[in-house]
Parts: structure tokens; sequence; C-alpha cells
């Protein structure tokens, strides 16, 4: 009996289930594709299984962000977003995209408590959004920007307690970014992130924001996020070599990329959202700054990553990847990271 069950061949439901799995997965690479060469990633760096894998992972971010932006209101985004977490949990039936997403997570060992992350920062946006200091905006950044980078840095080869540090750090500091070029979007949706705390030490407020999102008034408050991002960003830097070769050139172009475009909203010039929407001018000399640090011994891995500071992770405690124990990083055995 049990050889029978063992053996029996795939039924027409497995064959069907089977195709729509592949199907979903073909969608989802040809999309991550498309995005990926928008944003001057290149996708075929990265070996085709990860890359099924993290275009699966785009594609289900992508929906669930759809899910809360497009819904007709606050109360069926939420319907929308139990039910995500209902498929993802096992209570309901999983669409193919989330059997995909799941199928991933075991193979690749992710980490589960990233999509906990990401649903609820995800659910933090249905309403108005108010941020009342530095620590909750990071807190935020962190479920709906690093919750991801978390989940994605595996699948890169990214593994370890000091490399996650670094991850922590970009992908708070491009978030940060994201927020700065956002601003008025944000305000249409009842949205402020900019922190309470800095809006009053400039004699304003939410409703400031709201009624005046591109006022020159608020430059002072955008520069002083993205002094906050450009911490962040100049830490994650640092830790480059932490990286796989054949990625960390693709990593300093989203440094130097995000943190230009959010320095250029704090300045209250157009920034666009992906760096290879600014003018060609811009983006050729992006890539010779970019040439030009190839062969430094940071990118090439020659030289210790500097020791992480853990005050950047204070608001932070407990959370996957945060690093707030001065004692945590030991360095002292480095011998490099030249894996391709």
């Amino acid at each position: 009996m049990g050889a029978e069950a063992t053996d029996r061949p795939p039924s027409q439901t497995d064959a069907s289930g089977d195709a729509c799995r592949t199907a979903t997965i073909d969608a989802c690479r040809r999309e991550f594709v498309r995005v990926a060469h928008s944003f001057w990633i290149v996708p075929e760096l990265i070996p085709p299984a990860a890359r099924d894998d993290i275009a699966v992972l785009y594609c289900f971010c992508r929906r669930l962000d759809d899910t809360v932006d497009d819904a007709p209101d606050a109360a069926q985004a939420r319907d929308a977003l139990a039910l995500w977490r209902d498929e993802l949990g096992g209570r309901a039936p999983a669409r193919p995209l989330v059997e995909a997403l799941l199928a991933s997570v075991r193979r690749n060992r992710l980490p589960r408590d990233c999509i906990e992350h990401l649903l609820d920062g995800m659910e933090s946006d249905l309403g108005p959004v108010r941020i009342a200091d530095d620590d909750e905006l990071l807190r935020y950044s962190y479920r709906v920007s690093t919750a991801v980078g978390m989940l994605v840095a595996p699948l890169f080869g990214i593994r370890g307690a000091d490399a996650d540090a670094r991850i922590v750090d970009l992908s708070l500091a491009l978030q940060l970014s994201n927020i700065l070029i956002g601003v008025a979007e944000d305000a249409r949706r009842d949205r402020v992130y900019l922190p309470a705390t800095r809006l009053a030490a400039a004699g304003l407020s939410a409703g400031d924001v709201l009624r005046d999102p591109r006022g020159r008034r608020l430059l002072p408050v955008l520069e002083g996020v993205a002094a906050l991002a450009d911490r962040y960003y100049r830490s994650a830097a640092e830790g480059v070599q932490l990286v796989p070769l054949r990625y960390r050139h693709g990593v300093l172009f989203l440094i130097r990329g995000y943190g230009e475009l959010g320095r250029r909203a704090a300045r209250g010039l157009p920034a666009p959202s992906a760096p290879g929407l600014l003018p060609l001018r811009e983006k050729v000399w992006w890539l010779a700054e970019l040439a030009m640090t190839a062969w430094h011994p940071r990118t090439l891995g020659i030289i210790a990553p500097s020791r992480h500071d853990p005050a950047l992770h204070r608001p932070l405690p407990g959370w996957r990847g945060a690093h707030v124990d001065a004692g945590w990083q030991d360095l002292g055995n480095w011998n490099g990271s030249w894996k391709p």
C-alpha cells in the first residue's frame, strides 16, 4: 500500500497545479526582468534558480503593495491583506503566487517572520499615517523595506550576522530616500512619514505637509531625513565586501543612485522614482564614478569592513539582522570575500 501511494502517477489535478505554478513563475520572471532593466539592474548576473525565486518575491511584494494602494477603501484593503495572511498561514487555499513563494521560503530557508513584518507594515499604511519620531520612522522602514531585504539577501548568497547588519542599513536608507521622493504622492493619500518631532522643530505639523507638500518650508525637514539616510548608506558602503563580488557594484550603484535621488528631493529638485529615469548625462557620470571604485581595496574585499555602529539599530532591538550589542561583531579573522 505504501509503495502504491508513493509511486502513483501524477493525477490530472497534480499536472494542472504544476502547470499553473510554472506559468506563474514564468510570468513573474518576465515581469522582474522587465522592471530590473528599467532600474538599471542586470538580472542576467543572477543564477537562474535564484533569479526565479527573486522574481516570485518581487511579484509578491508588488501585489501586496497594489492591495493597499489600489483598494477602493481601507476596509477592503484590510480584508485583502487578511486573505494574504490566511493563505500564507495555511488557513485558506493558496493562490499560485503564494504557493510559489512558500516553496521558495522552504527551499531557501527564508525568514518567515520577515513576511509578517512586511504584512504589518502594509497594514500600517491603511488610513491616515502619522510618524511620531525617528525611531518610529525606522521601525516602519524596517517593516516595509528591510523585511524584503532580509528575504532577498540569502537568494543573492548574502548570509551571516555581519552581512545582515549591512542589509538592514541599506534597506533602511533606501526606504528613507523613497519617503523623500514621495512626500507629495503620500500626502494625497493622507500619509505623512516625516517625523512629527522634526516637523515641530521647524515650526510645522502634519497638516502643513498635507496642505503644501512641495513647500519650501519643508526643506529643512527633508534635509534632516536625507542626512539620516546618509548615515545608513555610509554604513552599508563600508560593508560592501560582505556581498558576493558579482553584486558589489550593483549595491554601490544603489547607494550612489538612490542616495542622490533622496538628496535631490530634499533640495526641492525633481527626483524620479529610480536612477534609470534620470537624464543620460547624470547616469553616465554615476557610471564613471562607479568604474573608479572598481579597484578600490574595499570593493575587492582586500580590507576588512569597518566595525558596525550599534547605535544605528538602537530602535530595532531583537529584530532580525539588527546589531545593538557593541561587542557583537568580530571581524578579526576576516580573510576577504572573493565569491563570484
